[in-house]
């Protein structure tokens, strides 16, 4: 986990991680009105971080597409 400004940034996986256990304490009805709203934040801002991480992952990826002459390339995908 890195630090950005006053927020943890975390990878993808402990960012689902986080996100699920925020559902869960969220499900179970049992937290004060003030920390279920301190937990939605938390989970805006990690589902930001995570759509953002997909978004480079995205832009990160390279498609294998046959040319006409039956060759591999690798290009960008757009």
């Amino acid at each position: 986990m890195k630090k950005n400004g006053d927020r943890e940034v975390f990878s993808f996986e402990k960012g689902i991680e986080r996100l699920e256990q925020i559902i869960n304490n969220l499900d179970q009805n049992n937290v004060q009105l003030e920390q279920a709203l301190d937990l939605f934040g938390e989970g805006i801002e990690l589902i930001k971080q995570c759509n953002g991480l997909l978004d480079s992952a995205e832009a990160k990826v390279k498609v294998l597409l046959e040319n006409s002459k039956g060759e591999l390339v690798v290009t960008d995908q757009d």
